[in-house]
């Protein structure tokens, strides 16, 4: 009975995985029209228009063409957004902005993920990336730019084998990826719900559409009570992508060749697998080189050590002179200063910022007013109930007490 249920459970896993990905080929394949299109804007008007508005460097006018070059990520923005073209140009000129700004990190942490060198993959051909929540137990800013550049190289990552298949015609185009997070370890109070807001808000709308599904392994109750009420408030389209296979499960689905011997496969530990995300740091510390599982030689780091040439001046900032609108400035030409589009809901939301601010505070003040006045209503009610009520009660009691005496009199 526990392997019919076993063998149930990986059938509808594996159905529902295949039918996404069968969907997002199709969709691949129908809008790439469309999405060539979007490139060429984005090469022929946008970025040169971001170029003169915030006077790029020619280092970051060609990282930012490198960008807008990955056919794979364009699409997912545009899928992400509908197949709506103006919402797509929207977000990705955001994005690139945002880009420009955020890689400007003096050193590069190493990546929190572990993906796991090609070929291996899953039955449908998504990488394999592992992440031990153990390891994420460092401080905010350090993991926060351990998400930030992890997700970076796993972008390049893709775009890496998407190249490679070129070669290949019937192999198909690498748009998603499968992540396995073991959850062993740490319990869901230690985590910060800073960093987890941050990377719901921020990274899913700047890296849209690479998970495929996502694996917990090594899960407790409270992981379990704290999912259920999650799925509630999630889409379904998040919750179909989400599972919490069991080892003999995660097995059945990607086999014994594509999984470390710490879960149950057949290839080494994974530390002693070479990442394709870290390629400088190679794991020399392990043992002998000739265990490792080698993985093809990625320029990773040099993609993404540059220095930016602009700098974002927050919208509310005393120092921007456009205030209300976000607004960047050269590094290297301070005085020149270039403000971002002029949207109406950066005007509303300034003016409701500034109308906070003023009114805020007496707004407050009435509202507590207003609630000390009616608690102090409820309980002055409550009382005047009451003592009518004993009022009552009391008359009631001597009304029959002076009858008895009366008739005793009387008989």
């Amino acid at each position: 009975m526990g392997h019919e249920r076993l063998d149930n459970h990986i059938i509808i896993m594996r159905s529902v995985l295949q039918d996404n990905h069968e969907k997002l080929i199709t969709q691949y394949k129908a809008n790439f029209a469309d999405v060539c299109a979007l490139q060429s804007i984005l090469n022929d008007e946008l970025l040169p228009h971001v170029a003169q508005e915030i006077a790029l460097s020619d280092a970051d006018y060609t990282w930012a063409k490198e960008w807008i070059s990955d056919t794979a990520t364009i699409f997912r923005f545009f899928r992400h957004h509908k197949f709506i073209r103006s919402f797509a140009l929207e977000a990705i000129r955001s994005t690139l902005i945002w880009r420009l700004n955020a890689f400007q990190l003096s050193a590069l942490p190493p990546a929190l993920f572990h993906c796991l060198p090609p070929p291996i993959c899953d039955p449908f051909g998504h990488p394999l990336v592992f992440l031990r929540l153990s390891e994420f137990l460092t401080s905010e800013q350090a993991m926060m730019d351990g998400f930030l550049i992890s997700l970076e190289r796993l972008r390049i990552h893709l775009l890496s084998l998407n190249v490679r298949n070129v070669e290949h015609t019937d192999d198909e185009i690498i748009l998603q990826c499968i992540f396995i997070v073991d959850l062993e370890g740490p319990s869901i109070h230690s985590f910060n719900l800073k960093t987890f807001t941050w990377l719901v808000k921020e990274m899913v709308s700047r890296y849209p559409g690479m998970l495929a599904a996502v694996f917990f392994l090594n899960y407790s109750w409270t992981y379990a009570r704290a999912w259920s009420v999650a799925k509630c408030l999630l889409p379904n389209s998040a919750v179909s992508r989400i599972f919490f296979p069991s080892r003999e499960e995660l097995l059945q689905y990607c086999s014994a060749s594509a999984l470390p011997s710490d879960y149950g496969g057949a290839l080494s530990p994974l530390h002693l697998i070479e990442d394709p995300l870290n390629p400088e740091c190679n794991r020399a510390s392990v043992g002998s080189r000739d265990k490792y599982i080698s993985a093809p030689s990625i320029q990773l780091p040099e993609t993404l050590h540059r220095q930016p040439s602009s700098m974002l001046i927050p919208p509310r900032s005393s120092l921007n002179p456009f205030f209300g609108y976000p607004t960047l400035t050269s590094i290297s030409r301070p005085h020149m200063v270039q403000p971002g589009r002029r949207r109406k809901r950066d005007l509303l939301l300034t003016l409701s910022i500034l109308w906070w601010k003023k009114w805020g505070t007496c707004i407050i003040t009435v509202v507590y007013f207003l609630i000390a006045v009616s608690l102090t209503r409820k309980t002055a009610r409550r009382v005047v109930n009451n003592d009518i009520g004993e009022t009552q009660r009391d008359t009631k009691y001597f009304s029959g007490f002076g009858d008895g005496p009366a008739l005793s009199l009387i008989d």
